[in-house]
């Protein structure tokens, strides 16, 4: 019967700097030629990502930042990385026997589903009955091996969206973002520094004292949540380290069925393959969890604390500051205010890798990847930094409706027009953040470079409107011909004073420093 175990299997793909791949075991993390995880599909690789965080977050959590940094500054040996995992071996098992990795621990019974469903952007049953999988193919991958299984189940479960009566959405929701702290860019960095970056000092309460069901839902009976009860799983009831091993869906794995040729994910030859599963409704359903790796907002209305989700574009400057830094609205991941209290005196030179699906409902719309600045100066409880860059962000987001309102008056509307917004005024608005922290100090070259600011989004206003409305190159200005060209171009050029006056007359254009 099929079992294997997750640590002591070499199951992991990942590049090393000389640029070979191989895969290897949790343990050989300690390897300081491991560049990065080697994952084909990019939703893998950021789960994989998660994957080993949890298993270091919840075998050696640290107790504060000062043992954070001795492992930081002196690394770990095989021996120490071995013992750790050790306490968990039960939960690493994955195979036909049970407890399994991420799989329900009943026997489960019903129709059985093909294996391509285990992938979050395949098709859903609505779009295979009206045949509207134009883009994504039934069927495009038919087997996996039980490496790929691993994953596939593991971002299920990470990232499920709603699918269905009863069929729970992940612990932070359906589609969540995923911020970590990463280091410089094109810096050489082993693969275990990167993943311990994001691993955070816990609590006595917080630490487990034991690995158990309270920390892998899997080790004994769901606590189901079929009517009329209801019941919710709230973080009192269990540990915090579950945060990582959400399970909100019944799954079986059939380790009886299996093929042997070659896996439709990797591509790589296994005698066993997995064709299909089973699923079962009403699984675990997460209230009022916080994800360490992910940003929350507060819900005016409840107070309640909700994940941030993909969305339509991806992540843009714009959501930047809520990101890195905590305001009224909303609020950085754990891992990042952790991250700012490290006082590295490097610590400029990193970033946030933020990723995550945009869901419709139960349809993937498309997977984003977006990496954000850090600033440790924004960390500062007496700097206002925070508050000037916020003045500066809403000048953008109430200059956007200007344009919006111009083009649509000349016949120019595209819904193109709010990304290319944010994207085309995103590096001038770093720039201007990397000056505002040198002018920190200096409240009347911070108040020039906000001045500066308001004058860079009045001269992109006027660059795109300018194009659109005057850039013909067939369009005549001579006014004694056409009575029709005359009253266009009358009309655009009343529209160009127009959207100078409103940018004018915003509110949060005189930008201005507190004293």
């Amino acid at each position: 019967m099929f079992s294997l175990s997750l640590l002591d299997e070499k199951w992991i793909p990942v590049v090393h700097f000389d640029g070979h791949l191989s895969k290897i075991q949790p343990s050989q993390l300690v390897d300081e030629t491991i560049s990065d995880l080697a994952y084909l599909r990019p939703d893998f690789q950021g789960a994989a990502y998660q994957f080993l965080i949890g298993l270091l977050q919840t075998t050696l959590s640290p107790e504060d930042n000062s043992e954070w940094r001795k492992y930081w500054n002196n690394g770990f040996s095989l021996q120490q990385l071995t013992q750790a995992f050790e306490q968990v071996r039960t939960a690493m098992q994955f195979g036909a026997t049970k407890p399994s990795f991420m799989q329900d621990f009943a026997e489960l019974e019903g129709k059985k589903i093909p294996i391509t469903n285990l992938l979050i952007d395949a098709p859903g049953e609505n779009a295979l009955k009206k045949n509207t999988d134009h883009f994504v193919k039934r069927g495009f991958v038919k087997v996996m091996c039980p490496h790929c299984a691993v994953m596939a189940l593991f971002t299920l479960q990470t990232n499920a969206p709603s699918g269905g009566q009863g069929h729970r959405v992940s612990l932070r929701g359906g589609g969540p973002i995923t911020t970590l702290i990463m280091p410089e860019l094109n810096k050489p960095t082993p693969l275990w520094k990167k993943l311990w970056l994001n691993v955070i000092p816990l609590d006595d309460e917080e630490r487990p004292q034991q690995f158990d069901a309270s920390v892998f839902p899997w080790l004994a009976p769901t606590k189901t949540s079929e009517k009329p009860k209801n019941l919710s799983l709230f973080p009192e009831q269990a540990n915090f380290c579950q945060a990582f091993w959400g399970m909100p869906r019944r799954i079986e794995l059939d380790f009886h069925q299996t093929e042997q040729g070659q896996c439709g994910i990797c591509g790589e030859d296994s005698t066993q393959l997995i064709t299909q599963y089973q699923t079962k409704n009403y699984g675990i359903q997460y209230q009022h969890w916080q994800h360490p790796l992910t940003p929350y907002r507060t819900n005016k209305k409840t107070g309640d604390q909700l994940a941030i989700k993909g969305q339509p574009g991806g992540l843009i400057y714009r959501d930047w500051l809520g990101m890195v830094s905590a305001n009224d609205d909303m609020h950085s991941a754990r891992v990042v205010t952790t991250h700012l209290d490290r006082n590295f005196k490097d610590k400029q030179y990193y970033h946030l890798w933020c990723f995550g699906y945009d869901f419709d409902n139960m349809k993937a719309r498309c997977w984003y990847e977006h990496t954000f600045p850090v600033y440790p100066d924004l960390a500062d409880p007496n700097s206002d930094l925070k508050e000037i860059i916020a003045q500066a962000l809403a000048l953008s987001k109430d200059t956007l409706p200007i344009l919006r309102k111009a083009m649509t008056a000349i016949n120019k509307e595209s819904t193109l027009i709010d990304v290319a917004f944010w994207k085309e005024t995103e590096l001038p608005f770093y720039q201007f953040v990397k000056q505002l922290i040198i002018q920190k100090d200096n409240s009347s070259g911070r108040q020039s470079l906000l001045a500066e600011w308001a004058n860079t989004l009045l001269h992109y206003l006027i660059q795109v409107y300018d194009k659109a409305a005057f850039g013909d190159p067939d369009q005549s200005f001579n006014f004694s011909k056409d009575k029709k060209t005359n009253q266009a171009v009358c009309k655009e050029i009343s529209g160009r004073e127009n959207l100078i006056n409103k940018f004018y007359k915003l509110k949060n254009r005189k930008l201005k420093i507190s004293k």
